[in-house]
């Protein structure tokens, strides 16, 4: 999607509100003594969005928390999130807790998120869950360009209604795009709306289950894909998830009833795939523990 299209969307669906905007960019410092890191080199915001600094408990590899101070979105707000990944820099980039998007008075609520992974370089995108409480609307696209032998691992995992407080999501709107592209060709689109509350029980739609998720590696073979279809027939999980593998592109694609269940099995995905793409243990962020 250019930027000219990008706006004239972002102009009708989300015409009053809170803008909120983060570009990040990560590169190589080589100077860095006894070992080279990967730091910051481009930071800009705008409105409720920040980042702290990085942290480094793997070594060069950075961890990196994206904070939202207000804590949620209604109708009309507008979140940005650019990030780009400089050749042969390593990024983690996670959330301290769950996005919370509110019932709406009729305005859509916007988040875009674009990632950028140039060659030799990698970005592991692990958020926590975003919670759609009934009657919000939210609209999402998500890009993800990758560059030869650029590494990405990452997921997403929306909880339409709130399950716990038997809260159904039988009014509303969430409409989700994600594009995925290495050396600028498309490997992926999917899109995901539930404009009405016979989706959330369709057979075609999310079969009674309020929690969804999908996760992505790349670049992938048949070894990672079965890995993970072993783990998922071996842990009983071959019924809500399953996995495939396009042009190198692995998609694991899930449903469930709680957002804890589901997020674990998707880590334990990673504890797998990891080694085999970064050549590193999965060591889970800090900020999951608090």
């Amino acid at each position: 999607m250019n930027p000219a299209s990008l706006l004239q969307e972002k102009n009708t669906t989300a015409s009053a509100g809170w803008l909120a905007q983060l570009e990040l960019g990560f590169a190589q410092n080589n100077s860095c003594a006894p070992v080279s890191r990967t730091q910051i080199k481009h930071s800009r915001h705008i409105g409720p969005l920040r980042v702290q600094r990085p942290f480094y408990p793997e070594g060069n590899l950075a961890h990196v928390y994206i904070l939202h101070p207000p804590g949620g979105v209604v109708g009309g707000d507008q979140l940005q999130i650019t990030l780009e990944v400089a050749n042969k820099a390593q990024v983690l980039c996670t959330t301290p807790g769950s996005g919370k998007f509110y019932l709406s008075a009729g305005e859509w609520a916007f988040l875009q998120q674009s990632f950028r992974i140039k060659a030799g370089a990698s970005l592991e995108w692990l958020p926590q869950e975003n919670i759609l409480f009934a009657g919000a609307r939210l609209r999402v696209r998500t890009r993800i360009e990758l560059e030869d032998d650029a590494v990405f691992i990452g997921w997403d995992i929306s909880c339409l209604g709130r399950p716990a407080s038997h809260e159904r999501f039988d009014h509303g709107g969430f409409d989700s795009r994600l594009s995925f592209y290495h050396n600028q060709q498309l490997l992926l689109v999917e899109n995901q709306r539930v404009l009405d509350k016979k989706t959330l029980s369709a057979a075609a739609g999310l079969r009674g289950h309020p929690i969804q998720a999908t996760l992505l590696a790349f670049p992938c073979s048949e070894d990672h894909l079965e890995s993970v279809r072993e783990y998922l027939i071996k842990n009983g999980a071959s019924k809500r998830l399953g996995v495939t593998l396009i042009d190198g592109l692995l998609v694991v694609r899930g449903l469930g009833n709680n957002g804890e269940s589901l997020r674990q099995k998707l880590t334990e995905i990673w504890h797998i795939l990891r080694p085999k793409l970064l050549g590193r243990s999965a060591l889970q962020p800090r900020i999951w523990a608090t």
